[in-house]
């Protein structure tokens, strides 16, 4: 055994982390020196560097630490650590879920085999993600059609294979995960089978239950408190996760805890939209009259929820921190920034909602049924009986009612409302939405229609195209910044005719608005006040402003229909959305 230099050296090592700036440093540097605090000074054996892998010089680290360290079997004895796949190019080989036609996608399969077998060309893809605990972060897919066989035959101009399928024995299988590089705190999820792992989205694979007491550990306090001695970056290997020690004793009820935890986590994971096993909007769950007594019900079920998972978390702390014997180093309490599902809030949920709506009026999603209607494929119209899609895969967004029918979106709201909650409460239904997404406009007066309209107008395409992360499924169309035409379409409906449907759109407005004109023109006429007869001057001016707007507009898209444009889903938004543009200003931005 080589000699190591210095055996026995007790070094004397001050800890200044907690004192932020150089000045508190420097000050609390010289106390120490002074003898004026000894709270913060270490003196420490170099050898119990040497008892911690990879000899980080852990000054602070207690004796029971280092015990800890002595007594445990390193993770990296127990486990696979395995990174996964590097496509080489994300960009063409991977999608968000939501992009791509859903029947195409392998949910469900437990290895290669049966990845071929089903003869779908995308499959779940783990790339790491946001800080999330426990479950979640099921984002994104990768084209692994016919075993990869093109990211596998992937090359550059010389022939040389640039992607590396890293471990693919360990392709399809259950594991706890966690992301390279953190914002902060480090979290592991766990992972379902049937997910390809990538190098971002680093994993261990074991026995089901096993993987569950590591990821258990390595979630509570006790795991962060090792991790930060291996490691006090934010950018986790797998190196530091296999040197984690793990005691061999008996971990109690932790694995009942563990179980809940996951539980608790995929539940709100799942009670979102951009969850592939999203069911319906969580107001439309419970049977509730109006839609306050909704979001009321919902919001006390979340509060439940983060209030049992952190209670739930705080007695796995407990649990290991009596185990590894930190109750000197470590308390169980968190704080609720450390909790990762959503408590309920009030605007984000119910214009949640109205995507949710949204989604209905274009057959995503249906009253009739929980889940995904339609996400591509063949069309079922039996689907939707209680409220029924668009027919033209289009809805109008404009500031004002110009017609009675489901071209026009506050007219489509009502009738969602009517048939989602008790028909009598549906203006209090349309106040409660109101209030919520402008609550000072509503106290001054403004009308419940006028503000959602607004919000359809101005915000949501904004909030939808960062929900979806630039990869929004409903585009809108629209024609410059006086707001002249703005319309909405479902991707996963376009047909290359949706253009020339577009413009009819657009012609049937500008007849309504020729209307709007000449009855504003008359009440100008009859107005006798200065200030009454300049609002109507305004209103003129900005309605001809926006017939001067569709006529440019109509020339666009009398252009692009003439030369309709065949989209494949299986390309992604970003493409797809390019190629509809075709040069002109037709959609909005992303």
């Amino acid at each position: 055994m080589q000699e190591r230099k210095n055996d026995g050296y007790v070094g004397s090592y001050e800890r200044l982390v907690d004192y932020g700036s150089q000045d508190g440093k420097e000050e609390k540097y010289l106390e120490i020196v002074d003898g004026k605090d000894i709270q913060d000074l270490y003196q420490v054996s170099q050898d119990n560097f040497y008892k911690i892998p990879g000899s980080p010089i852990a000054y602070w680290a207690s004796k029971n630490i280092i015990r800890d360290f002595e007594n445990g079997t390193s993770l990296g004895k127990i486990v696979n650590a395995k990174q996964g796949l590097a496509t080489a190019n994300n960009n063409r080989f991977l999608r968000q879920w939501f992009e791509v036609n859903i029947n195409r996608i392998g949910f469900h399969c437990n290895n290669i085999e049966e990845s071929v077998e089903s003869r779908k060309k995308w499959f779940p893809y783990n790339k790491g993600g946001a800080y999330r605990k426990w479950y979640g972060n099921y984002d994104y897919v990768v084209n692994w059609q016919n075993d990869g066989y093109e990211i596998r035959h992937f090359v550059d101009s010389r022939g040389k294979i640039r992607s590396r399928p890293q471990n693919t024995d360990f392709y399809f299988k259950p594991a706890v995960t966690w992301s390279l590089i953190t914002s902060s705190l480090f979290s592991m999820r766990y992972r379902l089978p049937g997910s390809i792992h990538d190098v971002s989205g680093m994993s261990l694979f074991y026995k089901d239950q096993d993987l569950k007491i590591i990821m258990g550990l390595l979630n509570t306090k006790v795991g962060q408190y090792l991790l930060s001695i291996l490691n006090p970056t934010i950018n986790f290997q797998i190196g530091n996760i296999e040197s984690i020690p793990l005691l061999k004793l008996n971990y109690g009820n932790s694995e009942e805890i563990i179980q809940s935890n996951i539980a608790l986590s995929r539940r709100d994971w799942d009670a979102f939209e951009t969850s592939w096993d999203f069911k319906r909007s969580p107001l439309l769950v419970n049977k509730a009259v109006t839609l306050e007594q909704a979001y009321n019900n919902w919001s006390q079920e979340a509060l439940d929820r983060f209030n049992q998972l952190k209670a739930n978390e705080e007695e796995l702390n407990r649990i290991f921190i009596d185990l590894y014997g930190l109750q000197n180093e470590l308390t169980p309490e968190e704080d609720d920034k450390e909790v990762s599902v959503r408590k309920a809030d009030q605007v984000r949920d119910i214009k949640a909602f109205l995507s949710y709506f949204i989604g209905c009026v274009f057959g995503r999603y249906s009253l009739d049924q929980d889940g995904l209607s339609y996400a591509g494929g063949d069309w079922n119209a039996s689907l939707y009986s209680i409220f029924k899609p668009n027919k033209e895969n289009i809805i109008l967004l404009t500031d004002r009612q110009y017609f009675d029918d489901e071209r026009d979106i506050i007219v489509r709201l009502r009738e969602f409302l009517s048939k989602s909650f008790d028909s009598d409460h549906l203006t209090d239904n349309m106040n409660f939405i109101a209030q919520t997404l402008d609550p000072k406009k509503f106290e001054r007066g403004v009308s419940a229609e006028q503000i959602i309209r607004d919000y359809f107008v101005n915000d949501f395409y904004k909030d939808h195209a960062k929900i979806y992360q630039k990869r929004p499924i409903y585009w809108e169309f629209n024609s410059g910044r006086n707001k002249g035409f703005k319309a909405l379409m479902y991707l996963h409906r376009y047909t290359p005719e949706q253009l020339a449907m577009v413009r009819q759109y657009l012609h049937d407005l500008q007849p309504a608005m020729n209307d709007l004109i000449e009855i504003d023109n008359d009440l100008l006429d009859q107005e006798t006040t200065a200030s009454a007869k300049s609002k109507y001057r305004k209103i003129i001016s900005t309605l001809n402003k926006q017939m001067n707007e569709l006529v440019k507009y109509d020339q666009v898209l009398d252009h692009l229909s003439q030369s309709p444009v065949d989209l494949d889903l299986d390309d992604g938004v970003l493409a797809n959305h390019d190629k509809l543009q075709q040069g002109e200003k037709l959609l909005t931005k992303l």
